[in-house]
């Protein structure tokens, strides 16, 4: 059982990041970001995914650090990007069905912000890359995993944690950026700076 000498709190309500984050051992608050992502979006669509991850992650982490300035606020975000351009998530089976026939045989990028907000301030970023390459697959294949799991409004069309790993024939990169939280470095900043021991 980990020892918590400071209050966390994960600004999403993503279920795949608070699974990362409660099988880690991490006791934490959920707070939905009082920022509008999808507004500001609109507005950035110019950004580099790169930046468009890190910006959109500081500014969730911000928005509840800012009403909970004692509390270590947990914020991240993914990006997904093809043929230099961010991908946004699909809103439905059809969508979903047209990303993934665009990926197909081909290679595209998953894009990870990860940071922590304290007192109003970010104290710590982390970014990382995953490439991932598409296996050649049939448009029947296809359906029947948009079928099966209906990963509509997620980066990039799949639930790689479920059976999108099926969908792929490599992949260089830590696998919990695939998923949206690379929890490696902010355990070790967690741990660094005593905020957690075991």
């Amino acid at each position: 059982m980990l020892k918590h000498n400071c209050r966390l709190i994960l600004a999403s309500s993503s279920k795949i990041r608070q699974k990362i984050l409660q099988e880690s051992g991490l006791e934490f608050e959920v707070m939905k970001p009082l920022y509008d992502e999808d507004e500001e979006k609109k507005t950035l669509k110019k950004m580099p995914a790169k930046k468009l991850a890190i910006f959109l992650a500081k500014e969730k982490a911000l928005s509840i650090s800012k009403k909970f300035r004692s509390a270590y606020v947990i914020g991240s975000d993914q990006v997904c990007e093809f043929e230099k351009k961010e991908v946004s998530k699909s809103k439905n089976a059809a969508e979903a069905l047209e990303q993934l026939k665009k990926f197909n045989g081909k290679i595209h990028f998953q894009n990870n912000a990860v940071v922590i907000a304290f007192n109003g301030k970010i104290i710590f970023e982390n970014f990382s890359q995953v490439e991932l390459k598409m296996r050649k697959m049939s448009p029947e294949e296809i359906k029947k995993y948009v079928k099966f799991d209906q990963p509509w409004g997620c980066a990039g069309s799949y639930k790689y944690e479920s059976l999108g790993k099926h969908l792929f024939e490599k992949i260089s990169g830590d696998y919990f950026s695939v998923l949206g939280l690379a929890i490696q470095p902010l355990l070790k900043f967690l741990h660094h700076k005593k905020l957690i021991k075991i």
